[in-house]
């Protein structure tokens, strides 16, 4: 299909597609190279907000590790149990822990406050915090997942260890809030690497920001709350863009950002960066743009070289072009002028031996055209003489084939009502005479005493009765009486079954459908044909099961007859050379043509026999009425 298109387009085309493709190749190249660059530039970009992130998280980290070994330090201290030394312990503690947080708490196993750093008077409770729960029930160490309300203090994140007496007992816990967003935590203070659009948040289990380098988002709610709290509890990091994902009431335009997000060890927090698209990818948006621009001049250049590619060698192409095109409307008078030596004016020269040749020729496939068509003329009356000779060959044949059904329809009509004639002489006269000299050989056995007549007189009544059923099972071949009374289909079944059970065969008989009467032509032709088919079963099957199916349709009848005997083939039928081998098998299908029907034969030598018998329901003579 592809050099199909091809070779239909024009030279000029042809050139523009080679060299747009050499161009589009080159720079479809350039642009793989300089896209793959663009990508690795991108994803190197965002892997380095992803880094700054894990720098910011693994630096609280470090924090929360510190405020770990001091606060679990000073709670470690056995003198926590001497009521005396509790206010010099709490302000050690204070001016160790000062740095991490505004307040230290000291509870008891009841989370009831003892004492404060710096003293509060006001009632502080610490019921919300399960960390607090947690470190009463002897964790060693416990950070507060959330930031919760902590009364006069507005809300807070709790740092807790358990303090414990001399025998290790746990007695109270040691409660530092943390501040992670003071001045002297430089991370939040002076961040490196944010750029001008850039900020940091540290944002708990709730999205709750418990520090950021923008002072005004502490303790507000992050707008990504739920799946940073997944990625919070499954230690997933992340970076992706942020599509006007941040509504701002007081910023009518909304910046698309670049979020990068990275879990904390040590607690349930996460620190996200957030820095604006533009100001992330201007490098990559720079030498995006520079690809663009080599692209266009690049696709100029090929234009500017097709446009002279054209000019320099098509046009020479072109007047030779036109100048067949006049040969082909038949101008062979005008002469086609060479403007060079090139290989196009060597190409001019030969089409213009071609077209003085051509002249020749056509005034001489002229002539030879002229006595062709005598000749055709002549030979298309010599076919139309034979075509009229052939219908009338085909109409005397449909004539004499028709006068043959007809024929045959006679000859086996008259061969019923000679079987009929037959039939009523020999139940009128010689079965009648029979039966008569059957009741004289009784009467004249009943006359006589001697015992030899006697015995003699009842070997002919014997023979007498025999000869009787012989001659009334040939009136039934001849006619039988049940077609006639009741139809054909007990009369099959009838002769079926006393022509088979005789043999030791076992019948099987079905009807599909509704049986009915069917014309007398009809019946009398399937009720020979079976019976030919009952009488080979009988005669030369050596069968032990026959079946018969009567299947009635709306316009048509088929019978099936199968046995499972010997089978035999039927080209050998056929191929007979005396003759008589097969005749009934034509005789059967010489009946059914009669009617209008078909016979179809199957056998296998070995694999029995099978006959399906397909008839109208109508008489080919009422059907014609």
């Amino acid at each position: 299909m592809f050099l199909r298109v091809w070779y239909n387009i024009g030279l000029g085309a042809k050139m523009a597609v080679i060299v747009v493709i050499g161009v589009v190749s080159l720079v479809t190249l350039f642009a793989y190279l300089g896209t793959a660059a663009l990508t690795e530039s991108t994803q190197r970009t965002l892997q380095e907000r992803v880094i700054l992130a894990q720098t910011a998280a693994r630096h609280i980290d470090y924090l929360l590790a510190s405020i770990e070994n001091s606060l679990t330090d000073t709670a470690a201290q056995a003198e926590w149990s001497d009521p005396n030394q509790v206010n010099a312990l709490l302000d050690r503690a204070h001016a160790r822990l000062k740095f991490f947080g505004a307040h230290l708490f000291l509870l008891d196993q009841n989370r009831s406050l003892i004492a404060s750093r710096p003293t509060i008077t006001d009632t502080i409770s610490f019921d919300h915090f399960a960390s607090v729960t947690a470190a009463l029930d002897g964790q060693p160490f416990a950070v507060s997942r959330y930031k919760r309300p902590l009364d006069s203090l507005g809300t807070a994140t709790i740092a807790v260890a358990p303090v414990r007496d001399h025998s290790n007992r746990v007695i109270g816990a040691l409660v530092l809030t943390i501040d992670l967003a003071q001045r002297e935590n430089s991370l939040f203070t002076h961040p490196i690497g944010l750029g001008e659009t850039g900020y940091m948040d540290l944002v708990d289990l709730g999205g709750i920001i418990l520090a950021s380098t923008r002072a005004e988002r502490v303790e507000q709610v992050s707008y990504h709350g739920t799946s940073l709290a997944w990625m919070i509890q499954n230690q997933q990091q992340m970076v992706s863009t942020c599509y006007d994902c941040h509504p701002n009431p007081s910023e009518p335009a909304r910046r698309d950002e670049v979020l990068a997000f990275a879990p904390l060890e040590r607690a349930a927090w996460g620190v996200t960066v957030h820095q604006s698209e533009e100001e992330v990818f201007a490098a990559t948006r720079l030498l995006q743009l520079r690809i663009f621009a080599l692209l266009i001049i690049c696709i100029g250049g090929a234009l500017a070289l097709v446009y002279l590619t054209t000019r320099s060698v098509i046009a020479p192409t072109q007047d030779l072009t036109r100048a067949t095109e006049r040969i082909a409307t038949g101008d062979l008078d005008t002469p086609i002028r060479a403007r060079g030596r090139d290989e196009i004016g060597a190409l001019a020269q030969s089409f213009e031996a071609m077209r003085a040749r051509l002249k020749d020729s056509i005034a001489e496939i002229s002539a030879w055209n002229r006595e062709l068509d005598t000749r055709v003329h002549e030979r298309t009356e010599e076919c139309r003489t034979a075509k009229n000779e052939l219908e009338q060959l085909y109409a005397e044949l449909q004539r004499k084939e028709h006068a043959r059904s007809e024929l045959l329809h006679r000859v086996f009509s008259a061969q019923e009502e000679e079987r009929k004639r037959i039939a009523r002489e020999l139940h009128d006269e010689t079965a009648q005479v029979l039966t008569g000299l059957a009741y004289a050989l009784d009467h004249a056995a009943e006359q006589t005493t001697a015992p030899e007549i006697q015995a003699l007189l009842e070997r002919m009544h014997t023979l007498a009765e025999t000869a009787l059923q012989e001659i009334q099972r040939i009136i039934l071949d001849l006619r039988p009486t049940m077609l006639d009374h009741l139809g054909l289909m007990p009369a099959l079944r009838w002769y079926a079954q006393t022509r088979l059970e005789v043999q030791n065969i076992q019948l099987t008989v079905r009807e599909i459908g509704t049986p009915r009467r069917l014309p007398p032509p009809v019946e009398i032709a399937l009720f020979r044909v079976v019976q030919e088919a009952i009488n080979n079963i009988a005669r030369h099957s050596f069968a032990r099961h026959a079946h018969c199916v009567f299947e009635f349709d709306a316009d048509r009848v088929i019978v099936r007859i199968t046995d499972d005997g010997v089978g035999f083939d039927p080209e050998s039928i056929t191929r007979a050379v005396n003759g008589k081998r097969g005749l009934g098998l034509i005789g059967m299908e010489e009946r059914m043509s009669a009617i209008g029907g078909a016979l179809h034969l199957r056998s296998t030598p070995g694999a029995g026999t099978g006959i399906t018998l397909i008839a109208p329901t109508e008489d080919d003579d009422e059907s014609q009425n």
